[in-house]
This record gives structure tokens, C-alpha cells and sequence, in this order.
């Protein structure tokens, strides 16, 4: 092998060792874990709060709308670090899904 292949076999494994270093992902980009959601139609509220992990969250309701004829309801609470509480009103129609997603 001549040395201008050596040269290059090297510097080819050094930037492939590197770039999986650099997209490895780190605790920063860890998901949020330990949430829950909760909801309450009469007071019309939604929370979504996660305890564990890095990252942030935010809460997204999905709920019917009265006239069967238009798109469903959606409502999102602010993307929130882990530890915090994401907080949205919603109206009194019935609730589809209420999830909490990271963000």
C-alpha cells in the first residue's frame, strides 16, 4: 500500500469515528418519561406534566366539535421543560384524545 493510501485510509476512519461521536445523541436529547395527562371537561381544562427525563412537552387535546360537519377540535398547552406543568383550556364537547407530546 503507498503511503498516500495509508495517509487516506487513516483520515477516511478518523472522520468516520468522529462524525458518529458528534450525531450520537446525548442526555440533552433524551425524551421526556414519568408523564401523565389529565383533563377535566366541566372546568374545561387539560394538563400535561412529565417528571422524569430531558427535553420538553407540551399537551394536545383533540375533542369533536358540535357540528359533525367541521374539523375537530385541537387544542395545545406551551412546550415546557420536564418538570413543568403544560396547562391549555378546551371546550365542554367531548374529548377524542388528550396526549401530552415532546417538543
Amino acid at each position: 500500500m503507498t503511503l498516500r493510501r495509508r495517509v487516506a485510509t487513516l483520515l477516511g476512519g478518523a472522520a468516520f469515528g468522529l462524525s458518529a461521536v458528534a450525531f450520537t445523541p446525548g442526555a440533552a436529547m433524551a425524551a421526556p418519561s414519568g408523564c401523565t395527562v389529565q383533563y377535566d371537561l366541566a372546568q374545561r381544562w387539560a394538563t400535561s406534566h412529565c417528571t422524569s427525563g430531558t427535553g420538553r412537552h407540551m399537551v394536545v387535546v383533540r375533542q369533536h366539535h358540535a357540528n359533525p360537519q367541521l374539523n375537530p377540535i385541537v387544542m395545545a398547552g406551551p412546550c415546557v421543560p420536564v418538570g413543568q406543568t403544560s396547562y391549555t383550556t378546551i371546550t365542554s364537547w367531548p374529548v377524542v384524545a388528550a396526549n401530552w407530546v415532546p417538543c
